[in-house]
């Protein structure tokens, strides 16, 4: 990535270059048992991580983009699962700390920061179509004490939360998308899950649905309007922490891939294997520092996201939801039944399940017809 990392930053990578293990050692039972990976998450708070993105004014690290996205990637190295709850819990952090900013919601914050916990997103509702911009849900003020009821289709690590970021409507009255952004303590929260969590990869974030009951002060609103928080915030530095983490998930599958033909010397073999998978990693190397230099040098500094950034951001979510894939079938491909076993260093199996969650985790299809329409809005204003 082009943006460049200082001294304390690489601090931080050092330090989560000596978690990976951890995390990798973990992995497999967490995604057996699709449990959650709460000796790795452990892990991560000991090497003073846990809080990357907390902001400086509550003495927090407030690691840059590109750091995160750097950390990310180290993390999937070892566990998706753990990098994904990981990467979650940050723009959350990110999301509060900056739009956030009262002296109530900086307490509750650090409150959650220092406790350790991990603070959870509750943005997904029926009724809605998967429709992050809308909302059925309204918020009920009274006295100063605001209640709100919500079914969420997935709530990720929900069960594991000491806090919420919670969206809904302004009141009774407002439109759909006149929302809000509701933070609430766990104690604050009823949680009621209403499936299991059975799925064929991302298995230890362990996000599924409940039906979320929250009666909080109406300081704890956050003051910027919802929307200014998606655009400028939560969906920009989640498609890029995402993206990290799935790049740094094909990165493993690579160097399993590799270290399966290396053992292979003298056999008649794969000519020209992984030269594809090298390609589409620089392909994406590429786009994600792009992303995270317009994000940090355009967006964060003026405050205002612009269409034709929206684009380049819903496509670094595109790739790397599609490339990512093929860097893992091919890795399948060079490693044989080594790689579709579950089990042992060469196999892929896990790796290439959790990757498949990447086209749904806003779904493909969604960026793909937004990207469509701000297109023809670009180029025939």
């Amino acid at each position: 990535m082009s943006v460049q990392i200082g001294a304390a930053e690489e601090s931080a990578l050092e330090r989560a270059r000596g978690v990976v293990e951890v995390l990798r050692s973990a992995a497999g039972p967490v995604d057996r048992a699709a449990s959650f990976p709460g000796p790795s998450i452990a892990a991560v708070r000991e090497a003073g991580l846990l809080a990357a993105a907390a902001p400086r004014r509550l003495s927090g690290p407030e690691l840059g983009t590109a750091e995160l996205a750097a950390v990310g990637r180290v993390f999937a190295r070892g566990c998706s699962s753990t990098a994904m709850v990981w990467a979650m819990h940050q723009v959350q952090i990110a999301c509060l700390a900056r739009h956030g900013g009262t002296a109530s919601l900086d307490a509750l914050l650090d409150r959650i920061l220092r406790d350790g916990g991990l603070i959870a997103s509750v943005t997904s509702e029926a009724g809605v179509g998967g429709d992050l911009r809308r909302s059925r849900v309204a918020c009920e003020a009274e006295g100063g004490v605001v209640a709100l009821r919500k079914e969420a289709p997935t709530i990720s690590y929900g069960a594991q939360a000491s806090g919420f970021l919670i969206t809904a409507r302004r009141s009774p009255e407002a439109a759909e998308g006149d929302q809000v952004l509701v933070s609430a303590r766990k104690e604050q929260t009823t949680l009621e899950q209403r499936a299991s969590w059975e799925t064929m990869g991302m298995r230890g974030t362990c996000s599924p649905p409940f039906l979320i009951e929250a009666t909080v002060g109406e300081d704890q609103i956050l003051p910027d309007p919802f929307g200014e928080i998606a655009a400028l915030t939560m969906v920009p530095l989640s498609h890029i922490l995402w993206s990290a983490v799935w790049i740094g998930t094909a990165e493993e599958a690579l160097a399993r891939a590799t270290a399966c033909l290396r053992g292979k010397r003298g056999q008649a073999s794969h000519p020209g294997a992984l030269v594809g998978s090298s390609a589409r990693l620089q392909t994406l190397d590429a786009l994600l520092g792009e992303t995270i230099d317009r994000y940090e040098g355009k967006v964060l500094e003026t405050g205002a996201a612009t269409r034709e950034f929206g684009i380049l951001v819903n496509n670094l979510k595109l790739a790397a939801s599609r490339l990512t894939v093929e860097i893992a079938v091919e890795a399948l491909e060079v490693c044989g039944m080594a790689g579709y076993a579950e089990n042992g260093p060469a196999s892929i199996s896990r790796l290439l399940r959790d990757l498949f969650s990447a086209r749904l985790m806003i779904s493909n299809s969604r960026l793909a017809e937004s990207n469509s329409a701000s297109l023809l809005l670009e180029r025939y204003p």
